[in-house]
């Protein structure tokens, strides 16, 4: 992505592949627009805000835009705000005001408060129902994993937000484990930490602990922001530059979650386990091996005719994304290696 978004930290999807970004803490308050399809970049000041630590955008279904100056480092702020624009789609010029909502934590008491209760950061916002929703970004020390889930309302004004639910992701460290960005499209919500994005379905059907989490290990770096892209199977991720980063990712849950049943199986056979691969032909034909991780970087390929055989050395273990070509025709399904 450009240098101008080397610090970015939110992520909003609108209709024709457009994409908002926004920086976070320090930069200028503005609304980076890129258009995918044409690949033109262009900028939107927000007039009467300033930013002090934007750290996420959401959407209503009217096209508002919310922008979360929700960033809590130290955990001490008192004067936390979310922004509401109006559809930027609809404005003509490169000039947008916004209104303003301010809120509390309903259980915050002390600024900050001690060093096992600093789980009031923030990066993560979505809006659901006429609702806006945050995730916290735990920094607790000894790192307890638990991420807290408070509730808003989407229109200008002082509330308190209330805090609605939680939920516990183990990691080996608070850097690894941490919530950074959220979004939701129907009912599905996504998180993301700097690793992995957790999926779950029926969100508010139940307390976020018993929803059914399926985790995608998408490799680690500072990620900032999720989205749900045209689809509910298309979700793009963003990262801030941290020694690497500064990208822009599709994470494309159709080829992930393909059925080898639902391939042109009958030209080849595949075994898996999890530490190998193991590919017959049925014929003999010219084929081609690619081996992408998650996030699309190439790891392994290699051309054969008949029969290909993936040992437990070659590869570590991780989530891969297999790209099959055989005779001019081509597939991809996932291999999840352990070992």
């Amino acid at each position: 992505m450009p240098d101008a978004l080397k610090e970015n930290s939110g992520l909003a999807f609108y209709p024709n592949s457009i994409l908002y970004f926004i920086n976070d803490g320090g930069n200028a308050p503005l609304l980076h627009r890129y258009d995918t399809v044409n690949n033109d970049y262009s900028t939107v000041t927000v007039l009467n805000a300033s930013n002090a630590d934007w750290e996420d955008l959401a959407q209503d279904t009217e096209g508002n835009l919310y922008i979360g100056d929700i960033g809590n480092n130290s955990n001490n702020r008192q004067n936390l705000k979310i922004y509401k624009s109006v559809n930027p789609e609809t404005i003509a010029s490169n000039e947008i005001t916004v209104d303003t909502i301010s809120y509390t934590y309903s259980n915050q008491t002390t600024f900050p408060p001690e060093s096992d209760s600093l789980n009031f950061d923030c990066e993560a916002m979505l809006w659901y129902k006429d609702s806006i929703y945050l995730f916290t970004k735990n920094r607790t020390s000894p790192y307890d994993g638990w991420c807290y889930m408070y509730v808003l309302p989407d229109e200008p004004g002082e509330y308190v937000a209330q805090l609605r639910d939680s939920v516990q992701f183990t990691a080996m460290s608070k850097e690894a484990g941490w919530i950074t960005g959220a979004d939701i499209r129907n009912d599905s919500l996504v998180l993301l930490t700097s690793g992995k994005v957790r999926l779950a379905p029926a969100f508010n059907s139940a307390p976020l602990g018993s929803l059914s989490w399926t985790t995608y290990d998408v490799g680690f770096s500072q990620k900032e922001a999720i989205v749900f892209g045209a689809s509910s199977d298309k979700i793009f991720i963003s990262d801030e530059l941290f020694i690497i980063g500064n990208k822009l990712y599709l994470l494309d849950l159709a080829k992930i979650n393909a059925s080898l049943d639902d391939l042109f199986s009958s030209s080849f056979e595949v075994k898996q386990t999890s530490t190998t691969l193991h590919i017959k032909l049925q014929k003999r034909a010219k084929a081609e091996l690619h081996i992408y991780s998650i996030m699309g970087v190439k790891m392994y390929d290699v051309p054969f005719e008949k029969e290909l055989f993936i040992s437990q050395e070659e590869l570590a273990a991780g989530n891969y994304i297999i790209q099959l070509f055989v005779a001019g025709e081509n597939c991809s399904f996932r291999w999840a290696k352990s070992e």
